[in-house]
């Protein structure tokens, strides 16, 4: 169970507003690569038709160097008629009156960084998180028994590469909600659980003893399933990075010492989490350097096609989108599976640890 609290900054958009940007963003026709004149189209109109208000919180977010965990946007404008859910294989296109939903993501994405998708994780710019009945065990935004614990969104990958190609942010745009569950994502500001910890579990944390493991659908393509040992905190106390994930099996710890502050992490973390339901029209941002995020189990309803009715969308962003340049790329779509793999572990650690 997760307790919760307030630390998180929440907008609300008045029906005007909320109006005003549809208004500016439904003529946009959505390019599912997002090429250029897409992206430069949208994010004129989001500088345009966003509230002054919104745009100033964007700036001081973006230029901060005390940044907030979490932004929660209520009152987004989406599609009006949604009719269903898409699997992970079709556009969301045929389940709604249009492509609104789409370009507000993308739009409110352009306002905090540079939105972009990964070949496996989606075969749009935006991804479409739908249980399925085929995924129900899976760790990924597809299932739904499992519980996809705290973790920082591809952490391992900040390690894999020559250059950071972990997000520095998640978003998530509500669709439609499951009429007969409460599926509460969760997210946990690490800052804040740092200060629960005495400096001997700190002094461990940063200490190069932990092996983080890819995400499931990387270790295929990386033959490889973990970093070397790395730290799980980098940076300083008062502005820190974190690289873990706490559900099973995400960290290979051989230090009995190591476990138990990695135990100790995990609980502070739970201690200051917030759950969020997330609802249609409402958007929320994870900043994923020193953020958490989680989701809980839940038994899904099913529609009349078998699909779910809980869909949400999802974009990662970066900052600067050059650290994929060695990806093969369509749009703003990357594919890591051609890329020369230059990776930092010593070549005598194993490749592959069950």
């Amino acid at each position: 169970m997760f307790t919760t609290c307030s630390q998180y900054t929440e907008i609300t958009l008045t029906d005007k507003e909320r109006l005003n940007i549809a208004e500016g963003l439904s003529d946009i026709k959505y390019d599912p690569n997002g090429n250029d004149n897409y992206i430069c189209d949208v994010r004129i109109s989001a500088y345009r038709f966003f509230p002054e208000r919104v745009l100033k919180i964007f700036e001081k977010e973006k230029a901060s160097c005390n940044p907030s965990p979490c932004i929660v946007i209520n009152n987004l404008p989406i599609d009006d008629k949604i009719s269903g859910s898409p699997s992970f294989e079709e556009t969301g296109l045929s389940y709604k009156s249009g492509t609104l939903s789409e370009n507000t993501i993308i739009a409110v994405s352009l306002l905090l960084g540079e939105p972009y998708s990964v070949k496996f994780e989606g075969l749009e710019l935006v991804n479409n998180i739908v249980p399925h009945k085929n995924h129900l065990d899976k760790y990924t935004g597809l299932g739904s028994k499992a519980e996809l614990d705290l973790h920082i969104e591809n952490s391992a990958l900040k390690f894999i590469f020559d250059d950071d190609c972990s997000p520095s942010g998640v978003l998530l745009l509500g669709l439609r909600q499951d009429p007969n569950a409460s599926v509460n994502t969760y997210f946990s500001d690490a800052c804040l659980a740092l200060k629960l910890l005495d400096s001997e579990t700190l002094k461990i944390l940063k200490s190069p003893l932990f092996n983080v493991k890819l995400p499931y659908r990387w270790r295929e393509i990386m033959k490889r399933t973990m970093t070397a040992k790395v730290p799980l905190i980098s940076g300083p106390d008062h502005s820190p990075r974190i690289h873990a994930a706490f559900y099973p099996d995400m960290v290979h710890i051989d230090d009995k010492e190591a476990r138990a502050a990695f135990d100790k992490f995990y609980y502070a973390l739970k201690k200051v989490s917030v759950g969020i339901d997330i609802k249609p029209g409402q958007l929320v941002y994870v900043n994923n350097r020193f953020s958490l995020h989680a989701r809980g189990s839940f038994d899904p309803t099913y529609d009349e096609n078998g699909l779910g009715y809980r869909w949400l969308q999802r974009t990662f962003i970066t900052q600067d989108l050059w650290a994929m340049r060695d990806f093969r790329l369509t749009g703003r779509i990357y594919d890591p599976g051609l890329t020369m793999i230059k990776s930092i572990v010593d070549l005598e650690e194993p490749l592959t640890v069950s």
